[in-house]
């Protein structure tokens, strides 16, 4: 007699599932490749003023070389996006990553200015789809009430690897150059590829969704790596278990991202994400070259620039904990302290410790925030669209993103100086606070089986089961 194979869910097996060591490698080398891409993004703020100088470029050309490298992740984060709901996160992961590391060490070569351009905008087209990727990755693979700060988790790498680019240049250029530094950081981009391919596995999530043939041995095997002991019976099917995924499997459209309760979460989402990115990266590009005409020398610069980032990397996941537990309205916190930073530092006349130590406080909840909305941006959507949710959050967030060095680049030229650039951009953390109340709304009034719901229990994982789906 013929029986029908057994069905698995793999939603209850996520939710019961312990940090084993496969699990914490591959969290490990997302943080990893997050940390190289925020390095090799952000490394050109630090070599900008030796750049400058090798090519005779003027400060117009400088912040272009940015503003490309922008446009680049903005376009890069909507086709690795769309590749990676329809082929995988995996290959599309491998193929940024080996991506951004080629251009990047590219750059390094670069003879005229219109290389460099042309360099910067390609390599920008694979770094813009790290982050999304790794955030839809980290989402599928996190429990509901880890999920957050999973992300988090790779969120903070981006921050640190941008913060490593001070110390690495202050250590580097002056015996090396500026293009040591993006031979270094396309390097170990590259060498990277290998920790990728043997430590990261393809979303189990999206393997069942799209069910293809071995899929099914393929999530056996990666759930006995991730979940040592696990018991799966020979021949059985997997499902996602997402009631959401019906409709989503249907194929994507932009109109995807406001269907249904998302009708009122993507519009606020990529509002507050849009502001956040203008500020932050009015800070990034910026905050160096302000502390230099604050009389801080180019190292002590890049030093300060670094804590700050550092600080920021703490204050991002420190905010995830409570996301998790307590919804996205939470984050509020990390606006509303900047905006007290951003104008204690308007006031001016601070003494220089006093300025530094606000600097580092403003960027610590700068980055909080900016931290807490990475973290969210992927888990309102379901499985079949979580990778284009994230990215399409990513990308319209790099509008902001090249507005906020240019903005800042006008009010510095306007005579407002550094303390009207910080007065006018205190009015980015004002709003996002008013967004994000009401984003935590409506995130309480999604159903209790949406995604991006709020967890109202947290059951002992000990004691939960996998569920498997009665079968005849």
């Amino acid at each position: 007699m013929r029986t029908t194979p057994p069905v698995m869910e793999l939603a209850p097996v996520t939710e019961r599932q312990r940090a084993s060591r496969s699990w914490l490698l591959m969290y490990g080398v997302c943080c990893l490749i997050t940390f190289l891409d925020g390095f090799d993004f952000q490394i050109l703020s630090f070599a900008a003023t030796y750049i400058r100088h090798d090519f005779d470029l003027t400060g117009t050309e400088i912040g272009t070389l940015g503003t490309v490298g922008l446009f680049g992740t903005m376009i890069g984060a909507l086709i690795m996006g769309y590749l990676a709901d329809r082929v995988g996160r995996r290959p599309t992961i491998l193929a940024s990553v080996v991506g951004f590391g080629a251009f990047m060490m590219a750059f390094a070569y670069a003879d005229t200015y219109a290389h460099l351009f042309a360099l910067r905008f390609v390599s920008g087209l694979f770094l813009g789809g790290v982050l999304p990727l790794t955030w839809a990755l980290a989402a599928e693979y996190a429990p509901k009430r880890f999920r957050a700060t999973g992300v988090a988790i790779t969120m903070a790498g981006y921050t640190l690897g941008g913060a490593a680019g001070g110390p690495v240049s202050n250590w580097l250029v002056p015996e090396h150059g500026w293009r040591s530094v993006f031979v270094l950081g396309g390097a170990c981009s590259l060498l990277a590829v290998v920790a990728v391919w043997f430590f990261v596995p393809e979303s189990v999530k999206f393997l069942a969704l799209r069910a293809r043939p071995g899929s099914d041995e393929r999530i056996a095997r990666t759930l006995r790596r991730l979940q040592p002991g696990l018991a799966i019976e020979p021949g059985t099917r997997f499902t996602t278990g997402d009631p959401q995924q019906a409709a989503a499997t249907r194929g994507f459209t932009p109109a995807s991202l406001f269907r249904g309760p998302l009708a009122g979460i993507t519009p606020l989402l990529w509002l507050v994400y849009l502001l956040s990115s203008a500020l932050i990266y009015f800070m990034v590009f910026w905050t160096p070259m302000i502390n230099e005409r604050m009389g801080f020398s180019v190292s002590a610069a890049a030093t300060i620039a670094a804590a700050a980032s550092v600080a920021g990397a703490i204050g991002q996941l420190a905010i995830s904990r409570f996301v998790d537990r307590k919804g996205a309205g939470t984050i509020l916190w990390m606006p509303l302290f900047a905006v007290a930073c951003m104008l204690t530092l308007g006031l001016g006349a601070l003494a220089p410790v006093v300025y530094a130590g606000f600097v580092i406080c403003a960027k610590m909840f700068v980055n909080g925030g900016h931290g807490g909305i990475t973290s969210i941006a992927g888990t309102f959507y379901p499985t079949a669209i979580r990778a284009n949710g994230a990215a399409w959050a990513s990308s319209v967030a790099k509008i902001g993103a090249m507005i906020g060095p240019w903005l800042g680049g006008v009010l510095l030229d306007t005579g407002l100086g550094a303390r009207g650039a910080f007065e006018v951009f205190a009015i980015c953390p004002a709003v996002m606070v008013v967004l994000l109340i009401a984003l935590g709304r409506a995130q309480r009034r999604l159903p209790a089986d949406a995604e991006g719901a709020l967890v109202r229990e947290t059951p002992d994982p000990a004691d939960a089961e996998a569920r498997p789906v009665p079968h005849r």
